[in-house]
């Protein structure tokens, strides 16, 4: 069995679902930097796909990114999240 067989996610779907995750990781910690890089790489990931849960995740990271204190680099991801998940 493959592993996409295994865990129902195609590798597009995987690359972005786990950047998500590594995004919140990197927010949670304080680590904006390495959250926008991450931010952006699952962004592009998920336009490769149209998968449903993959903008669902993606769609969980939005809140972390909202705030009046967010930086600039910040809010540009959150608009990237905004702008995929309103196609």
């Amino acid at each position: 069995m493959s592993r996409s067989q295994a865990d129902g996610f195609r590798p597009a779907e995987r690359s972005s679902t786990g950047r998500g995750h590594l995004a919140q990781c990197h927010l949670l910690l304080g680590d904006l930097n390495g959250a926008v890089e991450e931010t952006h790489r699952a962004v592009d990931a998920a336009r490769a796909t149209r998968s449903s849960r993959v903008r669902a995740q993606l769609g969980e990271l939005y809140p972390y990114t909202v705030g009046s204190s967010a930086a600039r680099p910040v809010r540009e991801a959150r608009d990237r999240i905004r702008d995929l998940l309103s196609t």
